[in-house]
């Protein structure tokens, strides 16, 4: 199933400076092993650092493909852990066995799938030591597709364009 404009982000990481249409702040209880995670297990890059008065970073700046940004803020104490915060990322042409077995050999976090969903997508999921819940999704395109959901999603966009 293709939608009308749909088109994949790049995969090149752009380090450009631009106006984020949308971004995600996650408070951590560590902001080194959550930065780690991020860029060692989900291939995030590291694009700005700011540190505070006392040099330890205030906010670090992560980014995956063109906007799919995440902010690192210092949190509370671990007890107080995320509680329903979920972003979905768009995952390109990124082999998601491969990134879920990279990511699974990287101390930080918890990693469950690929998995197929009801809505046509393979879905893989992360959760940091914080409790943020980070998912890399992309169509499914195979024989196992649900064809009827497929044509009800076309049929729904068809609808609301008239």
């Amino acid at each position: 199933m293709t939608l009308p404009d749909a088109s994949p982000p790049s995969t090149t990481i752009d380090r450009g400076i631009y106006v984020m249409p949308q971004f995600v702040t996650f408070e951590v209880s560590d902001m080194d092993a959550a930065r780690r995670w991020y860029v060692n297990g989900l291939g995030f890059v590291e694009l700005a650092v700011m540190p505070g008065p006392s040099g330890d970073p205030v906010l670090v700046h992560l980014r995956r493909f063109r906007y799919q940004d995440i902010l690192l803020v210092p949190g509370r104490d671990s007890e107080d852990k995320a509680s329903g915060v979920r972003v979905s990322f768009a995952a390109g042409d990124d082999d998601l066995d491969a990134r879920a077995a990279i990511a699974s050999g990287e101390p930080g976090g918890v990693v469950e799938g690929p998995t197929r969903t009801p809505w046509n997508t393979r879905d893989l999921h992360f959760r940091d030591a914080d409790g943020h819940l980070v998912v890399f999704t992309q169509p499914a395109m195979d024989a196992d597709m649900d064809s009827e959901f497929a044509r009800r999603v076309r049929d729904s966009v068809t609808r609301a364009e008239e």
